[in-house]
């Protein structure tokens, strides 16, 4: 018998998804005008469902832009497209990363120089006690002792982080064109082959420029050939923009 806390999984809550101002939701209706468009032949294997869930597809694209990712200024979103280019801003997680591993990097030579200094150091009379003070004061040696004490550690603790896992990351559109790709052979063509010019790749080019990415490459079919685990690689994505 297997129990209940051995199939309960904690999952992190995704950032939501910011659409433009003037972002407009496909119809069922219009998927199939742009599927006559692409010449695909009839009967199709289930139009009704496939229809829907290419809508649904279409409008709910893995490559959304996050709220945490590009703010929520109005003005800038109704530039964008909506989806993931390539060229947005940095989320905050990968920022931290980045300043995490900079850290690893500058510290050792930091605090070296400052207790190298330290050693060195050495004592300086003065015939003004206001002097005196003052120079203490620009210093403040107990005080800087101190902060070098507290990075040691922190130095300490960040070197025994635990690895993170780091893959290449395939460009956001080929996860959605596999995606589109899944849903068209299961509803519209199960016999659908992957051939340059053919109803499936115009399809599915069509539905990505409606989902807003742009440019898109001109052969776009091997792309589609190469097997690509959407739904996995869309969480570990998703889950990259919030783990530190």
């Amino acid at each position: 018998m297997v129990h209940r806390e051995g199939l309960a999984v904690q999952v992190l809550q995704l950032q939501p998804r910011a659409r433009p101002p003037n972002w407009v939701p496909v119809t069922v209706t219009e998927v199939a005008d742009m599927l006559r468009q692409a010449r695909v032949r009839k009967p199709w294997h289930d139009p009704e469902l496939g229809c829907y869930a290419l809508a649904q597809c279409i409008n709910n694209p893995l490559g959304y832009q996050a709220l945490g990712r590009r703010g929520t200024d109005v003005r800038r979103l109704s530039e964008e497209s909506g989806v993931d280019d390539g060229k947005l801003v940095r989320a905050k997680a990968s920022r931290a990363r980045d300043a995490i591993e900079e850290l690893c990097r500058a510290l050792p030579d930091a605090i070296t120089a400052f207790e190298n200094s330290l050693t060195e150091s050495f004592t300086l009379y003065s015939s003004s006690a206001d002097e005196s003070q003052q120079l203490r004061a620009i210093q403040d040696l107990p005080l800087a002792t101190a902060r070098c004490e507290i990075l040691k550690k922190v130095l300490t603790l960040l070197d025994s982080l635990p690895p993170r896992q780091t893959q290449r990351k395939k460009a956001w559109w080929r996860l959605d064109a596999a995606k589109l790709g899944e849903l068209y052979r299961t509803t519209i063509d199960v016999s659908a082959g992957i051939s340059p010019g053919g109803p499936a790749v115009r399809f599915i080019k069509a539905a990505l420029a409606r989902m807003g990415y742009r440019p898109l490459p001109t052969h776009i079919e091997s792309a589609l050939r190469d097997p690509v685990d959407w739904r996995n690689e869309f969480l570990r994505r998703r889950l990259d923009d919030v783990i530190i």
